[in-house]
């Protein structure tokens, strides 16, 4: 799909031609990441769970655009990896996408066995293995990068949703340290983290409870700051000067207050829906 409507941005040509595969690509910022990426003239290797929506972005699309796909389930730790392999083993990833991820909105003790699996696997193994297997070969050609999408939540703890909270806190730490290991080798690589976002995120983490925010960011602007801070290797994208704010306000409260006001926020939120 070209973007024959409006002009390209500047950095739209850093993606030009290159492989670029995203996780999580049927909804989402992950979604809109396909979009502008397709426009901007890069093959695209898309993983999503959902087929109908896989489906029908790559009619959307086309299937110029697109050099592969795979419908997996991240918490399945061997599906990930034969899906991971036979990526490997088929393409030369130029840039990785890290943006499935999974929530969970409830006191820890009521989360199942099956659910903290499926958020430690989805939010930090899934990532940790994209890399691992992608990286090497990446600092060996000119032009690539890795964008790995954490959230404000990185930034603070999060009771009400310990455990998303704990993923995304280490996805920050993971993606500042690998930014810096891999300057010398010249592979970019940027941590995006978004607050509210317009998706079905919230509706999956509450079981469909509450369908969505009541204000939210638009994921094509998330995505297209997300793709403007790796061709610039930025090390850290915050989408919105609102989400800038909460996370400064977080580093000068104390702890304790901060996690009180956390908690009752989320309490009271989802009290009222």
């Amino acid at each position: 799909m070209q973007n024959n409507k409006y002009p390209l941005p500047y950095y739209a040509k850093w993606f030009t031609g290159k492989t670029t595969l995203i996780t999580g690509a049927t909804s989402g910022i992950g979604r809109e990441i396909a979009r502008l990426l397709s426009s901007y003239g890069s093959r695209l290797i898309l993983c999503g769970r959902d087929k109908e929506a896989m489906e029908n972005l790559i009619n959307e699309l086309g299937h110029d655009a697109i050099v592969g796909y795979f419908l997996v389930d991240f918490s399945n730790t061997e599906s990930l990896q034969e899906v991971i392999a036979e990526i490997d083993k088929k393409y030369d990833i130029d840039v990785l996408i890290n943006n499935a991820g999974i929530g969970y909105i409830s006191d820890f003790c009521k989360m199942p066995q099956e659910a903290i699996h499926t958020l430690n696997n989805v939010n930090m193994f899934a990532v940790v293995e994209f890399c691992r297997v992608f990286l090497p070969k990446m600092q060996k050609r000119d032009g690539t990068g890795i964008i790995n999408v954490g959230s404000t939540a990185s930034f603070f703890a999060t009771p009400g949703s310990a455990l998303y909270g704990a993923t995304k806190h280490f996805v920050l730490g993971f993606t500042d340290a690998l930014h810096q290991e891999f300057l010398a080798p010249g592979v970019h690589v940027t941590g995006v983290y978004p607050g509210n976002t317009e998706s079905r995120f919230l509706e999956r983490s509450t079981s469909g409870r509450v369908k969505g925010w009541v204000k939210a960011m638009s994921p094509t602007l998330v995505a297209e700051l997300a793709l403007e801070g790796l061709s610039k290797n930025r090390l850290r994208v915050i989408p919105g000067y609102g989400n800038k704010l909460k996370i400064f306000v977080s580093r000068i409260l104390p702890v304790s207050m901060l996690l009180n006001k956390v908690y009752t926020n989320t309490l009271n939120y989802f009290k009222e829906q």
